[in-house]
């Protein structure tokens, strides 16, 4: 309750007034049920739709880090054959691929890496089609001619190809 003083110069003076608002104080606080049902409604609704979308968009991104992750190591594997004169191999299987593979018949490659870099990091979903080697040349050519390699999650594409003179792009 909201007290003010009583200016109007009256005999009670001494007195002071109660608020023309204090019938507002005198209500309950709180939702009612209709109101917390409205809102779980709206936020029923919001996750609807934006749960789909969420879901789509993971997809996208998961393939464009897969294929830009790839695309590096491809650009990488062509500097590093030219820079260490030697032959620079990317293995593909199934749920990974390896980076600077041995590829040596007698795996007698010292300075290989053999880093392997798993699918599942970007995705449990991505599929890369072909599973093939590539191998880029000393010179820094690549030894397949041109050659393209597919990442797909869900309804989302991308192709790295690479082309006989070894420049790797994202198509």
């Amino acid at each position: 309750m909201r007290i003010k003083p009583n200016l109007n110069g009256s005999d009670q003076s001494k007195q002071a007034g109660v608020s023309q608002w204090s019938f507002l104080l005198d209500r309950q606080q709180g939702f009612s049920l209709i109101e917390v049902f409205v809102v779980m409604a709206i936020i029923g609704i919001v996750s609807a739709i934006g749960i789909p979308a969420f879901a789509d968009w993971r997809e996208k991104q998961s393939v464009r880090n897969a294929a830009q992750a790839l695309l590096s190591h491809m650009k990488q594997a062509r500097v590093m054959a030219v820079a260490e004169n030697r032959s620079v191999s990317i293995s593909f299987s199934s749920s990974a691929y390896t980076f600077d593979a041995d590829t040596t018949a007698d795996s007698t490659c010292g300075r290989c890496k053999n880093k392997s870099i798993g699918f599942s990091q970007f995705s449990n979903n991505l599929v890369v089609s072909p599973t093939t080697t590539r191998t880029f040349t000393s010179r820094g050519t690549f030894e397949q001619g041109n050659s393209s390699t597919t990442l797909t999650v869900g309804s989302y594409t991308k192709t790295i190809t690479v082309n006989v003179i070894g420049r790797a792009y994202i198509q």
